[in-house]
């Protein structure tokens, strides 16, 4: 028996190895195994391929161990993932070690449980006052952890060993998972009454779950229109006819609110997986999911790989979040174009939610290849909150006037309100009056933010941090001005300005912590906090009702970037974060300052019109050949030595270009320095190719590339459809 094996490594080819006698009962495709990888190393491989001949003339190294006792990648999913491996670019093994990623020496955690014995012997009766207690509350209660029973009782483990001597009790062992939300206490809850729009979305889904093919829905829904209730009652539809569910969220800030509805509705068949969990709990969840005791997961981007069989619905929330593409490291995939790719294989069916419609998911639907499923209007017939541009030209301070009078007006109520910036930090750099010189990170070409808690300037890309200066290390000069504002400067202003407000912020210096999240976000929605202060975090998805205002500091953040798509995602961030406002009883109002009033993205969104903002941007991807009218791959030259990384991208689009001759279907561009042009002390440089032919374009990269003889150091990554181009 020889067994083809792929690796977790960038080597696009897969090895054969033979089986020891001992292990051949265990093997098969879709398990890992443990190899000997080179002279003296072991590593975790995975079976794609089992053979009984084998025809090279060379001798044959034996598999150590077979890992798992079920096989962990089904042939669904290994499908899907040598289609990412094709489609990105990447290898089988890289893609492999993204779809099982918990950690092999990660165990199943065991405990003692006591039970009543089966037969009770006569003399039950001659028992101490101890031990007729613990009988009484084994009776009582059932089969219980053995450390549980001593910790609420009382009760000596001494008393529990003389009662299994004597036959009355019996000590097991078994499987305890560890759950992730088991501080929950959680009722279960009933669908509410359905709007028309909903009613009309579940009943076209619910025909489409049953009938077992693949269809695409795009359902658009303005902000706090129902959509979690239409993927509800959908996913009760599935269950009906014995089918599981995936369901994707773009951050885990808001897996914790999701989970807690999911659970609610559906109880323990819910398993959760994102990055935040232990090694043990995820390995736990996975083993839930394998063993079908859940039937419904939620997660983050790597979700999409969970290991559900009879899969008949996926979701995903929040299609258009760029959180769902990885970069780094490879497989460089995008979870909702993956999730359309396993929904076609497995004949399911797929919801792409959101108030904000990616363009090239709304495309689709013109197109005919997504149906469309509108709702237009939020539950109750509430209304959309008003919203109001502040022209920040002529204001002179953080907050203009209008906005200071609203957040004070909502204390004096007892509402509650949101501020939002798109920024991290005290200050986005640091400057010396007397010379000039800007702080900028040694590692990045990036300025250092400064953060006023620990007074330390700290680079958001590579982590460098030093301590915040007293004097120009330059000029040694002390006139040191902090300048831009961050969420900790908005925050500091704020205590300032409303000294009796209680306030909290959420941003990633915040919610480092496991469970941070949902403690900042339960302490902001039962009312302990009056104003939330954060970043993209607090944009989308969660459900405030005591929430009538929402303030945007500076909507000018992510406007100008350098990126094709910055006009869409500042016009989502702005009708997402508006969205927070009048989902209760109260309606809602939206202030937002800027120095671009009459912006097509800013004036789409403050009239919450998607349609408008459509109209103007589609018609300049299609002027410029942008997405969804052609593919992009990013072909990014990265090394530590800034001339040899300028040398290689030369070379680079040399020889693409002389590969595609006088091809007029792909347009190449560059190469040129990127915007962030170093980052943790690699030089940066891009060459971008734009084709409406995929595989014609695919070909070219891979032919170019592999003909080039680069030195040592140089590192070559394409990038399939890039979702930032910085």
């Amino acid at each position: 028996m020889f067994l083809d094996i792929v690796f977790n490594l960038p080597i696009n080819k897969t090895f054969t190895y033979s089986v020891p006698d001992r292990l051949k009962d265990r093997v098969s495709i879709g398990k890992r195994v443990i190899a000997p990888f080179g002279r003296k190393r072991q590593t975790v491989g995975y079976i794609v391929g089992i053979s009984k001949e084998f025809k090279g003339n060379y001798q044959l190294k034996d598999i150590i161990d077979v890992i798992d006792e079920q096989v962990v990648i089904s042939p669904e999913l290994m499908h899907l993932t040598k289609w990412i491996a094709t489609y990105y670019l990447t290898t089988l093994g890289e893609t492999l070690g993204c779809a099982v990623p918990y950690k092999p020496q990660t165990q199943t955690r065991n405990v003692k449980i006591v039970s009543l014995s089966d037969s009770l012997p006569e003399d039950q009766l001659k028992l101490s006052m101890a031990q007729a207690k613990a009988i009484q509350v084994v009776t009582d209660a059932g089969d219980l952890p053995l450390n549980e029973l001593i910790a609420d009782t009382g009760i000596s483990r001494a008393v529990i060993n003389t009662l299994v001597k004597k036959g009355l009790l019996t000590i097991s062992f078994k499987q305890e998972y560890r759950n992730p939300y088991k501080h929950y206490t959680i009722s279960r809850s009933i669908s509410p009454i359905s709007t028309p729009d909903q009613t009309k979305a579940v009943s076209e889904i619910s025909k489409s779950v049953c009938a077992e093919k693949f269809n695409a829905f795009l359902l658009h829904g303005v902000t706090g229109s129902g959509k979690t209730e239409v993927y509800l009652q959908a996913i009760e539809q599935a269950i009906s006819i014995n089918k599981t569910s995936l369901v994707l969220v773009p951050e885990i800030s808001l897996t914790p609110q999701t989970v807690e509805r999911f659970v609610q509705r559906f109880g323990q068949r819910v398993a959760v997986l994102h990055s935040r969990l232990s090694d043990g709990e995820r390995y736990d969840e996975w083993q839930r999911i394998l063993k079908k005791e859940a039937v419904i997961v939620i997660g983050a981007r790597s979700a999409v790989f969970a290991p559900l069989e009879r899969l008949g619905l996926l979701i995903v929330d929040e299609e258009h979040e760029s959180s769902y593409k990885q970069f780094d490291p490879a497989p460089r995939y995008h979870a909702r174009d993956v999730a359309v790719v396993r929904a076609k294989h497995e004949n399911a069916t797929i919801i792409l939610g959101s108030a904000t419609p990616s363009l090239e998911s709304f495309y689709n639907t013109h197109v005919g290849k997504y149906h469309y499923l509108s709702l237009p209007s939020r539950i109750d017939e509430r209304p959309m909150p008003q919203v109001e541009i502040i022209d920040m030209k002529e204001e002179k301070e953080m907050f203009s006037n209008r906005l200071h009078q609203a957040i004070a007006q909502r204390i004096k109520s007892g509402q509650q309100a949101i501020i939002f910036l798109n920024r991290r930090g005290f200050a986005p750099f640091i400057q010396c009056r007397s010379c000039g010189l800007i702080m900028k990170c040694p590692n990045c070409e990036i300025t250092l933010t400064y953060h006023l808690t620990d007074k330390r300037l700290k680079c958001h890309y590579c982590d460098y941090h030093q301590p915040a200066p007293q004097s120009c290390p330059e000029c040694y000069g002390e006139d040191i001005r902090y300048s831009g504002i961050g969420t900790q400067k908005v925050t500091e202003e704020l205590h300032r300005l409303f000294p009796e407000a209680r306030i909290t912020r959420m941003d990633v210096d915040t919610t480092s912590a496991k469970g941070s999240h949902e403690q900042i976000l339960n302490s902001f929605r039962t009312g302990e906090m009056d104003i939330l202060v954060g970043t993209q975090m607090i944009a989308k998805g969660h459900d405030f009702p005591n929430v009538t205002l929402v303030g945007v500091v500076s909507s000018d953040v992510g406007l100008n970037m350098p990126d094709f798509r910055s006009c869409e995602r500042t016009f989502s961030l702005l009708t997402q974060v508006a969205g927070r406002a009048g989902r209760g009883q109260l309606p809602g109002e939206v202030i937002i300052q800027t120095h671009s009033p009459q912006h097509y993205s800013i004036q789409a969104a403050l009239s919450h019109n998607y349609q408008e903002f459509y109209d103007q941007e589609i018609e300049f991807r299609q002027q410029l050949h942008y997405p969804p009218f052609t593919h992009l791959m990013n072909i990014l030259i990265r090394s530590k030595d800034h001339d040899q990384c300028y040398q290689a991208s030369m070379l680079t689009a040399v020889q693409l270009k002389n590969n595609n001759g006088h091809n007029d279907d792909i347009i190449i561009l560059g190469p040129a320095a990127c915007s962030l042009s170093r980052i943790k002390g690699y030089y940066r440089y891009h060459i971008l190719l734009k084709s409406s032919k995929l595989q014609q374009m695919r070909k070219l990269a891979i032919k170019s590339i592999h003909e080039l003889s680069l030195p040592n150091g140089v590192d070559i990554i394409m990038d399939m459809d890039p979702a930032d181009m910085l």
